[in-house]
């Protein structure tokens, strides 16, 4: 993994090639997962899934690339206890989304080079072994990560010398 760093421009981040010395992956936060926690109690957002509108890593969440809220506990019967750190927005505005294009095109000259690097490899370990097995399989979970390997196997191969499982 790659380590990054806040963009307050976009709300996302900027990749740079530094790797990590220990994975810290933040996902997306959308409006659901805030209402889920409670946090409509305190905060103003739109319920609207086009974008995210903040990042978490563990229970830690983050807007515009400063720690907003910290989670803890919680169960199938009992909502997690919320510790806010700083308000998000000033006087209490609504969220903004994540600007998602602009931050993937921010962090284009990282990311061009990393996926065609990938797809050359991809491409490479199937010639190598296309006559020696029957089948190729793309492990599949539904994932964030499981979609990126499929979107990377479907640009590298023929889509009907591959099967997904």
């Amino acid at each position: 993994m790659y380590s990054y760093e806040w963009d307050p421009e976009t709300g996302g981040f900027l990749l740079n090639s530094t790797p990590q010395k220990f994975s810290k992956e933040p996902r997306p936060v959308y409006y659901k997962e805030l209402d889920i926690l409670g946090f409509d109690e305190y905060w103003q957002y739109d319920k609207d899934d086009s974008y995210p509108y903040m990042w978490a890593e563990a229970n830690r969440y983050w807007y515009r690339g400063e720690e907003v809220a910290k989670i803890s506990g919680g169960t199938l019967y009992e909502k997690p206890s919320i510790q806010l750190i700083k308000d998000p927005e000033p006087k209490g505005k609504k969220l903004r989304f994540v600007d998602i294009p602009r931050m993937v095109e921010k962090n284009r000259n990282i990311l061009t080079p990393l996926i065609q690097e990938t797809i050359k490899t991809i491409y490479n370990t199937y010639m190598r072994y296309k006559d020696k097995i029957d089948v190729f399989y793309v492990a599949f979970s539904a994932g964030k990560d499981s979609a990126v390997v499929l979107d990377l196997v479907q640009r590298s191969l023929p889509h009907n010398d591959f099967k997904v499982l």
